[in-house]
This record gives structure tokens, C-alpha cells and sequence, in this order.
């Protein structure tokens, strides 16, 4: 079995979907059983993406592909540098929205942010993209991004607004391109966690909801937040296509040099 989903990441990645979501799920129901009254948007979030995470994280490990999808540290601290400039992104965030949480809800807003960071970027980054990789770059960039912006729109289903979902929709889309080009500039999963967090907790910590936004935001402000992911798209491909430059210099200077 363990072999099988090594030589197949699709169905790996298809398997930790579903798995975690029928845990998820069972877990929620098991909580509410006992007390009703809690829900997912205001109380259980924060646990909902704890086990996603966690499932995520194991079955990577069990099957042994944690350091083949970049679950390591990059080799240079020149890949973490090149993050500084999306930064703009949750420093926006946090200017327009401010703070909105209780300070007693901040830990759980926390671990929800470090596990969706952990989550997504495991499957989307990790498993989705090995499987994907094969057939080219641009395909690996674009097709798990599409599914990735998908998966947000599920949001309407637990209490989301649908106007803030769609355009969720475009700028999730663009920001996982960008995110995808970046883990193959780098080779490690490592820094678009670190980014994924930072990125979710100010969102988090604004809103004071875990990422199914019920509140009515202005056009104007989603649609900045939209331009900024696209601009931070472009400069990851800007940043891909001059680390493959890079490494071919090195390749050809080696054959030069023999």
C-alpha cells in the first residue's frame, strides 16, 4: 500500500482529501453531540485544520515523500529573502482591517493559522504538484492552483459570503501560482509555510474568523487584495524562470569546464 501511493501522488493526495475530511467531519459531530451549541465558523475551526494538518503531515511521512516534496530547509538563505516583497500583502491587510479579536481567541486563530499553512501547502505544493510535475511546469503551476481556488468556494456551503468567496476564488488562485513558482524556484515547501502563515494569521487575527468570512467587505478593498496577488504572481515567475537561468549557467559552466 505505502509503495503504491508513493508511485501514485494523485491517489495520495485524493486519499488525504478525503480522509481527513470524513475525520473532520466525524469529529465535529462527535464534539456537537455533546454540546450543540458549538459551531465551526466561532469555535471548532481552529480544531477542524489542527486534524487536516495532522493528517497531512503523517501521511507524508508514512509514505516517505516529506523531504521529496520540499519538507526541508532550503539550501540557501537567499530563498527565504526573495518572500520579503509579498509581505506588502498581510501588511495591507492588517492596515485596512486592524485588529478584531479577543486576545483570549488569539491562540486558537494561531493554531489555525499554522495548520492550513501546514495543510494546504502539503497538498497542494506537496502531493498535488509531485503528481502533476511530469507534465510540465506551467501545467504543475496552473492545474493545482485552479483546484486550489476551487476548494475555497466551499466556503459558501459553512456560512461564507458569496461575493467575498468568488473573488476568494481569484486571488487564492493567483496567490497559489505564485506560491507553487516559488517552491519550485527554491526546492522547499519550508518558506511558502512560513509566508501561508503569517499571510493567514493577520487575516485571522483582523477578521477574527477562521477564513469563512460572513462579514460584507467593499469591492474596492477585494479588489486590491485581488491585484496584489497577481502582482505577487508575476514576480514569483520572475523569480522561477531566473533560478532556472542560474542553474543553467552552473550546468553549462560544469560541461564547459570538463
Amino acid at each position: 500500500m505505502k509503495n503504491f501511493l508513493y508511485n501514485h501522488s494523485l491517489i495520495l493526495f485524493l486519499v488525504v482529501m478525503l480522509g481527513r475530511g470524513f475525520i473532520g467531519m466525524f469529529a465535529v459531530k462527535g464534539i456537537q453531540f455533546f454540546d450543540p451549541s458549538l459551531n465551526i465558523q466561532e469555535d471548532l475551526g481552529w480544531f477542524i485544520m489542527l486534524i487536516y494538518a495532522t493528517c497531512a503531515f503523517l501521511a507524508v511521512k508514512w509514505v516517505k515523500i516529506d523531504k521529496e516534496i520540499g519538507l526541508k530547509m532550503p539550501s540557501s538563505s537567499k530563498a527565504w529573502i526573495v518572500w520579503l516583497p509579498f509581505l506588502i500583502i498581510p501588511l495591507t491587510l492588517a492596515y485596512v482591517l486592524g485588529f478584531n479579536s479577543t486576545w483570549g481567541h488569539v491562540p486558537f486563530l494561531l493554531i489555525a493559522a499554522v495548520c492550513v499553512a501546514v495543510n494546504e501547502e502539503i497538498l497542494f505544493r506537496g502531493i498535488l504538484l509531485r503528481a502533476i510535475l511530469p507534465f510540465g511546469n506551467a501545467v504543475a503551476i496552473i492545474v493545482p492552483s485552479l483546484l486550489f481556488g476551487a476548494a475555497h468556494l466551499g466556503n459558501i456551503f459553512v456560512g461564507g459570503d458569496v461575493t467575498y468567496a468568488l473573488f476568494q476564488f481569484g486571488w487564492v488562485t493567483f496567490g497559489g501560482m505564485a506560491l507553487t513558482a516559488m517552491v519550485l524556484a527554491n526546492k522547499s515547501l519550508l518558506p511558502a509555510i512560513v509566508f501561508h502563515f503569517v499571510l493567514d494569521a493577520v487575516e485571522y487575527a483582523a477578521t477574527g474568523e477562521y477564513g469563512v468570512h460572513s462579514s460584507d467587505y467593499s469591492l474596492k478593498l477585494l479588489s486590491v487584495f485581488f491585484l496584489l496577488n497577481v502582482a505577487f504572481f508575476l514576480y514569483a515567475l520572475f523569480l522561477l524562470k531566473k533560478s532556472k537561468t542560474n542553474s543553467q549557467q552552473v550546468t553549462d559552466a560544469f560541461i564547459n569546464a570538463r
